[in-house]
């Protein structure tokens, strides 16, 4: 799978199991500017901004990795934005769902994966 569909088809995975959950989607692939969010949901009375990483079996790499601070950081920006023009009185909270394709697809939620750090 080439690897922007590889990105699509994780996030269409991610999108039902988070939905199975009972999350109801606010918005996919929001953009402001050069800020982006993969999913945000709604989850009771939080609002959950989430990062969805796909890979491929044969990748040897765990996508958790990627959550490096610097991508932290442009999340925490990018919902800051998003609540700027949403404004809510509900939680937020930044989870990350990994999606592996291979002979089976395994998700695995991460909801707080991390929290923001202000300065």
């Amino acid at each position: 799978m080439k690897r922007k569909e590889l990105g699509n088809t994780g996030e269409e995975a991610a999108l039902k199991y988070l939905q199975d959950m009972g999350m109801t989607l606010l918005a996919r692939n929001w953009r402001s500017e050069h800020y982006e969010l993969d999913l945000v949901m709604e989850y009771g009375d939080s609002i959950r901004i989430v990062e969805v990483k796909s890979l491929d079996e044969r990748d040897d790499f765990d996508p958790t990795l990627n959550m490096t601070p610097a991508k932290c950081g442009r999340l925490v920006r990018a919902a800051r934005r998003f609540i700027a023009e949403n404004p809510t009185s509900k939680e937020v909270f930044f989870d990350v769902v990994t999606v592996l394709f291979g002979e089976a697809t395994t998700i695995t939620y991460y909801p707080a994966a991390f929290y923001p750090i202000y300065r």
